[in-house]
């Protein structure tokens, strides 16, 4: 019988093929197998590893992505040295609490962005250095700016406008740069802003140095 296994081994058989020619088990040929490779000095036979197939995953345990993780949020992001990108979503609570605060249904209210400079300054809210606000439809959760100065820093509010027509802030973004377009930009204000904080000037001498620039929106 040994003879026979040799044979079909050499011919590439597996021990089941093999046990199948031969009419006997797989666990019987495997033994005779094994048992002439030891009385031989040889290793003992291991079967080739079988292909692993990849786990199944059904439809249902593919989980979309939430379009909404309920929470308050304005995010500003550069997109180039004259470009940013803002982007936000607000709870349910605090809609709610907005409405009662002017008697106002949400959708109602003026909801308005305001994009504030706040360069090389300790922001409070009040002091920013310049600021443009722009009205944005309802139903937008997120805006562009374009055609502004490079290597400012910028933040932006989200808002309402009451009957008053005075600004509400209801949430602000975190701070984020304009990228320089010339190395030479590189400490620009630096003496300026050393000289303001050592107290040797009486006010930033760095807004001497402003020049106008203008914001244009979309909506996508």
């Amino acid at each position: 019988m040994i003879q026979d296994i040799l044979a079909l081994r050499e011919k590439g058989f597996s021990f089941r093929k093999i046990a199948k020619e031969l009419g006997t088990t797989v666990g019987k040929v495997q033994y005779r197998f094994q048992k002439h490779q030891e009385e031989a000095g040889g290793e003992k036979a291991v079967e080739p590893p079988k292909a692993v197939q990849p786990p199944i995953v059904s439809v249902e345990e593919i989980k979309p992505l939430a379009a909404s993780y309920d929470r308050d949020e304005v995010m500003l992001l550069p997109r180039g040295p004259s470009s940013l990108y803002a982007f936000w979503e607000t709870r349910e609570v605090t809609r709610r609490i907005i409405e009662h605060q002017f008697r106002t249904p949400w959708h109602e209210l003026t909801k308005v962005l305001r994009l504030y400079d706040v360069t090389a300054i300790l922001f409070n809210g009040h002091n920013a250095h310049r600021f443009v606000e722009m009205e944005i439809p309802e139903m937008t959760n997120n805006w562009y700016f374009h055609g502004l100065e490079e290597n400012r820093t910028f933040i932006v509010d989200l808002g309402v406008k009451t009957s008053e027509h005075h600004f509400f802030s209801v949430i602000r973004s975190n701070p984020i740069d304009t990228p320089r377009i010339k190395e030479s930009m590189k400490g620009h204000y630096q003496e300026a802003v050393q000289k303001w904080q050592g107290g040797l000037a009486s006010e930033p001498e760095w807004l001497e140095h402003f020049s106008t620039y203008s914001y244009y929106e979309s909506t996508k």
